[in-house]
C-alpha cells in the first residue's frame, strides 16, 4: 500500500491538474494523437504485411516457379496461316521432363497452360483465363473447392471436356443459379462444370511484373487444353488479335524442405541457360520473396514508428513547457511547503506525478481512438479513393484489412509515459532547486 506520503504527493499532483483543466486536456492532446498516430501506423504495415505474406505463402515457401516471358525481338516472330505474325516463346514439355529427372527429391512437377478465352453460359460473357493443369496441381498450391470436385487422374487420361470454376467466373455466368453439372463454352467447345472454387482473390506473379486473379480463372486439363486450343493460342479483344505459340506458360516444381529450394533453383536455371537460346523464361523462389517481405516489413516498421513518434516528441515538448510555466506560477507554493519541511525529492515527486498523469491519460484515451481509426482506415481509404475516381477498393488492395496487435499498444502506452517522465524531470528539478527564501518572496 502507499504511504501517506506518497499518497498526499499524488492528490496534490492530480489536483493541481484540475486547477486549469482546459489547459491540461490542451497538453494531453498531444499525447493522445501520438498514440494514436504509433497504433494506426503500426496496425497499417501489419495489415499490408500479412497481405503480402498471404500471397507469398499461397504460391508455397517450397515451390519453385518457372514462368514463361513474352520476348520483345522481332526475331521471336514467324508466319502464321492466317496471315499474321505468331510470337514464339515459352516452355516446353521437354523442360518439364528435363527438370523433373534432374531434380533429385522433386514432390511435384506441375506444368500448366494459359489461354486466354471469352467463357460464355447462354447469354451471358465474361473475360477469364483458361489455365490448362494437371490433377496435382491443387495440391501444390492449396486451392479449396467449394463445391463439386477438383481434376481428376480419368479426365486428364480422357481429355475430358470438364472444369472448375473460379468464384468471380462462377458468379458472372451463374449470378442466380448452381453451375454444378451445367455446360460453358471456352472457345469453340463445350466444357461441363465439375467445381467452383472458394474465393482465393488476386496476386502477384514470382516475377511481381503481373497479377493473377484467380477468382477469374477457369481450370481444365492440361491435355484437353493442349489438343482443344491447340499449339497457337489467338487471343482476339478489344478489336485487336494476337498469335502466340507456347506449349506450357508455367511449371511448378515443389521439393520436400526450404533448405532444398535455393540448389534445385540453380538447376533449373542452368538447365534452361542451356536448351533455351534466348531469355523467355524467369525462375520465381517464393521463399526469398517471403525473406525479403520480413526484412522490409521492418524497414517499415522503424519508418512508420519514427514518424508518429515525431507526434509524441511534440506532445512531450509541451508538457515541458506547460510544466515550466506551472513551476513559474507556483514559486511561492514551493516555498512554503519547503519552508514547511519538504524535501527535494518530495518537489520532484509532485512535479513528476503531474506529468506522468497527463501522459498515461492522454495515452490511455489515445489507445482507444487509435485502435478506432486503424480499422476504419481502408474503408475511409476506399470512399477517398472512390470520391477521387481512382479505383476505390481495387487501387487498395494491399491495404484491405489493418492489424492492431497487442505489442503496437503496449509500445505506444509504454512510449507516451516514458514521454510523460523524460518531458517532466527538468522542470521537477528545476522547482526542487530553488531557494526557499527566494521563493517565499516571490509576488
Amino acid at each position: 500500500m502507499l504511504s501517506f506520503k506518497s499518497t498526499e504527493i499524488l492528490r496534490l499532483g492530480v489536483r493541481n491538474l484540475f486547477v486549469h483543466p482546459a489547459r491540461s486536456v490542451l497538453t494531453m492532446l498531444g499525447i493522445l494523437f501520438g498514440v494514436m498516430a504509433v497504433i494506426a501506423t503500426l496496425a497499417v504495415v501489419e495489415g499490408i504485411s500479412e497481405k503480402m505474406q498471404e500471397e507469398v505463402l499461397r504460391m508455397g515457401t517450397t515451390n519453385i516457379i518457372v514462368e514463361a516471358v513474352k520476348p520483345t525481338e522481332s526475331e521471336s516472330t514467324t508466319q502464321t496461316q492466317q496471315g499474321g505474325m505468331a510470337i514464339t516463346y515459352g516452355l516446353t514439355y521437354e523442360d518439364a521432363e528435363r527438370i523433373q529427372s534432374s531434380i533429385q527429391g522433386a514432390e511435384v512437377v506441375a506444368p500448366a497452360r494459359r489461354i486466354p478465352v471469352t467463357a460464355r453460359y447462354l447469354t451471358r460473357r465474361t473475360r477469364a483465363e483458361v489455365l490448362g493443369t494437371v490433377p496435382w496441381y491443387n495440391e501444390t498450391y492449396g486451392i479449396n473447392v467449394a463445391s463439386g470436385r477438383w481434376l481428376a487422374s480419368l479426365d486428364q487420361r480422357k481429355v475430358d471436356n470438364v472444369c472448375v470454376l473460379g468464384a468471380a467466373v462462377a458468379r458472372s455466368l451463374f449470378p442466380r443459379s448452381a453451375p454444378l453439372g451445367k455446360s460453358i463454352w471456352l472457345g469453340s467447345f463445350s466444357y461441363r462444370v465439375v467445381g467452383v472454387l472458394a474465393s482465393r482473390g488476386k496476386t502477384a506473379t514470382s516475377s511481381g511484373e503481373t497479377e493473377t486473379d484467380y477468382d477469374r480463372t477457369i481450370y481444365i486439363p492440361l491435355t484437353a487444353a493442349s489438343r482443344r486450343f491447340g499449339k497457337m493460342l489467338q487471343d482476339q479483344s478489344a478489336g485487336s488479335r494476337s498469335f502466340e505459340m507456347v506449349e506450357l506458360h508455367e511449371i511448378t516444381v515443389k521439393v520436400p524442405t526450404a533448405e532444398a529450394v535455393r540448389p534445385a533453383a540453380r538447376i533449373i536455371v542452368g538447365l534452361l541457360e542451356k536448351f533455351h537460346d534466348k531469355k523467355d523464361w524467369d525462375v520465381g523462389v517464393p521463399l526469398e520473396r517471403l525473406e525479403a517481405l520480413e526484412r522490409t516489413k521492418w524497414l517499415f516498421i522503424v519508418l512508420g514508428v519514427s514518424i508518429a513518434a515525431i507526434s509524441l516528441l511534440v506532445g512531450g515538448i509541451g508538457i515541458m513547457n506547460i510544466m515550466l510555466a506551472s513551476v513559474t506560477e507556483r514559486t511561492r507554493e514551493i516555498g512554503i511547503r519547503r519552508a514547511m519541511g519538504a524535501k527535494r525529492r518530495d518537489i520532484v515527486s509532485q512535479f513528476l506525478v503531474e506529468t506522468v498523469v497527463l501522459s498515461t491519460v492522454g495515452g490511455a484515451i489515445g489507445v482507444p481512438v487509435g485502435v478506432t481509426l486503424a480499422l476504419v482506415i481502408p474503408r475511409l481509404l476506399a470512399q477517398a479513393a472512390t470520391m477521387l475516381g481512382v479505383g476505390g477498393e481495387a487501387a487498395l488492395t494491399s491495404l484491405s484489412r489493418t492489424i492492431v496487435t497487442p505489442g503496437a499498444v503496449v509500445l505506444a502506452l509504454g512510449t507516451s509515459i516514458m514521454v510523460g517522465v523524460v518531458s517532466g524531470v527538468y522542470p521537477a528539478y528545476r522547482a526542487a532547486q530553488m531557494d526557499p527564501i527566494k521563493a517565499l518572496r516571490h509576488e
